[in-house]
């Protein structure tokens, strides 16, 4: 069992790198793709972690960006150790954006009589990346909220009192960091983007054009027709499908290890023909 979409607390997961892995090698998967929000600081860590145990950790991010004003998130695999110096300081600048707007979350938060501690933030994200997650948890540890979920639907999503919206990349400049640092990119979760069919099928046709490798085909969140649909998208612009649980620990409890919320394990097959194509990509040309 595989899962090539997984969250630890350098992003806004619940676990450091090296207890997801260890969930991971507890659970019998064979690999995972850490894919941190904006970050690759977790990887040293999970790559030893991984020898140790016996699970393959393929180096991975999750970058969020915008093309025709539609949002979405694209996920690398497979890039050069370490990652270009271009996305390295592009994903520096992510996170400082992501600090700032932390700020101003909790300055709404605090205007609606519901203050937060940003060191409380600190000690909850565990030294990593602080994103929306961890605010709900401390607001369900000050009594706010009874839970995450709570606190996503009354405060904090996209049209909430506390929603803030957030810097992203266009879908050419991600496509081109990821390319230089020699990563294979994959759309994550095309089924939850904000569009339409032919929207969806414009954003992977440029995304296909601009290099991208992989569309991610199966998802917790993706129902068998969605699952089909993105199949065949897939084909149709000669993309290799991709998937993972979008796992992130007690964040997500829905979100299981390797199986994701719906119970469906990713194919095996998956990784290997990423790993087919990631060398193909790293053979001499001509």
């Amino acid at each position: 069992m595989i899962d090539l979409h997984v969250h630890t607390a350098f992003s806004d997961g619940s676990q450091t790198p090296t207890e997801l892995v260890e969930e991971a090698a507890l659970r019998g998967l064979t690999a995972v793709a850490i894919t941190d929000h904006d970050t690759v600081d977790g990887l040293p860590e999970a790559l030893a972690a991984g020898e140790r145990l016996g699970v393959e950790v393929i180096p991975g991010v999750e970058i969020n960006l915008e093309h025709e004003r539609v949002t979405m998130d694209m996920l690398g695999f497979f890039f050069a150790a370490p990652p270009s110096r271009e996305l390295r300081e592009e994903l520096t600048r992510l996170r400082a954006y992501r600090d700032e707007r932390n700020a101003h979350i909790l300055g709404r938060l605090a205007a609606l009589g519901l203050p937060l501690d940003p060191e409380e933030l600190a000690a909850i994200g565990g030294g990593g990346a602080v994103g929306r997650p961890h605010i709900g948890e401390a607001m369900v540890r000050r009594g706010y909220v009874s839970s995450i979920g709570e606190a996503f639907e009354l405060y904090l999503r996209r049209g909430a009192p506390a929603w803030v919206d957030r810097r992203r990349l266009s879908l050419g400049h991600a496509l081109r960091l990821l390319g230089a640092s020699g990563a294979l990119a994959a759309l994550a979760h095309p089924g939850i983007i904000r569009t339409d069919a032919a929207g969806l099928d414009r954003i992977v046709r440029a995304a296909a054009r601009g290099g991208m490798a992989g569309l991610e085909c199966y998802y917790p969140l993706h129902d068998e027709e969605t699952v089909h649909r993105c199949l065949a998208l897939a084909e149709k612009y000669r993309l290799l499908p991709t998937g993972g649980s979008d796992y992130h620990g007690t964040v997500k409890p829905e979100a299981r290890l390797g199986i994701g919320s719906l119970g469906r394990p990713v194919p095996d097959s998956v990784l290997g023909d990423l790993r087919r194509l990631a060398g193909e990509r790293l053979l001499p040309q001509g």
